[in-house]
């Protein structure tokens, strides 16, 4: 039987300092000064995975001997998040929150069944490839001439509107990829609107109608009048951001 693996939570979401936890890193044989800057980029509240209790635990003290307080939880305890089902389009009403599917069939999920409204500007990875230039090739059957010559483009960061509903227990998760025909469609015309502001206009919405709901702090800034929309690393720290939200939603401690 495989022996459990544990992980290493914080206790808030303030990203710990690099010269910390490089000092801490020193006391463990795993991890070395120079994975600081990688995990302080990344520390959402989960600083790392599937460690040995006995690593754990050592970890946890050298952290905590540099005042970055965190908790060792069971692998298996942590909120595993469903397949994200992605949509086009939402709409609020008073009752419940409208769900379009790809055919704009709609069907109303009850405010009282969302238990976290995740949202953010997640930078990702954009690979693009395009074929502008001729060049004289053979092609298969050996015959010369000009042909598309294949151009890949390099690899371009971009940054991303993203909103994700979690139903209670985390049974279902939508996901809604906010570029302009999606917002468009959520708010119908905005006037000279640009896309951050209807982003930013569409989560004040729902947070409003889901005052109760728990939010990451994406959305909790907008819902509170912030006017810019909190920007993530990756896609991998706003997912770990809301696993971690909900595993302190799931599992109540007696701290809280």
């Amino acid at each position: 039987m495989r022996a459990p693996t544990y992980a290493i939570f914080q206790k808030t979401l303030e990203i710990p300092p690099v010269d910390r936890l490089k000092r801490a890193f020193k006391s463990v044989r795993f991890l070395t000064p120079a994975d600081a800057h990688t995990i302080a980029n990344d520390a959402y509240g989960i600083l790392l995975k599937n460690l040995s209790l006995e690593d754990a635990s050592i970890l946890q003290q050298s952290l905590a001997h540099e005042g970055v307080e965190t908790e060792i939880v069971l692998e298996s305890e942590v909120v595993v998040l469903p397949p994200a089902k992605h949509i086009r389009r939402l709409q609020c009403t008073p009752e419940a929150l409208m769900i379009f599917d790809p055919l704009n069939r709609s069907f109303p999920l009850e405010w009282r069944y969302i238990q976290l409204i995740a949202a953010g500007n997640v930078r990702s990875t954009d690979f693009g490839r395009h074929s502008a230039e001729f060049s004289t090739q053979l092609d298969p059957m050996g015959f010369r001439g000009l042909f598309p010559a294949p151009h890949f483009e390099p690899p371009q960061p971009i940054k991303q509107f993203l909103l994700e509903i979690i139903l209670q227990r985390a049974v279902l998760r939508y996901c809604l990829k906010a570029d302009r025909l999606a917002l468009n469609q959520c708010l119908g015309e905005s006037g000279s609107m640009d896309d951050a502001q209807k982003f930013i206009l569409l989560v004040q919405e729902i947070c409003r109608h889901a005052p109760h709901t728990a939010t990451n702090r994406g959305a909790l800034h907008l819902r509170d009048g912030m006017p810019e929309v909190l920007a993530y690393p990756t896609k991998n720290a706003f997912q770990e951001e809301i696993v971690w939200l909900l595993c302190r939603l799931n599992r109540p401690r007696a701290d809280q």
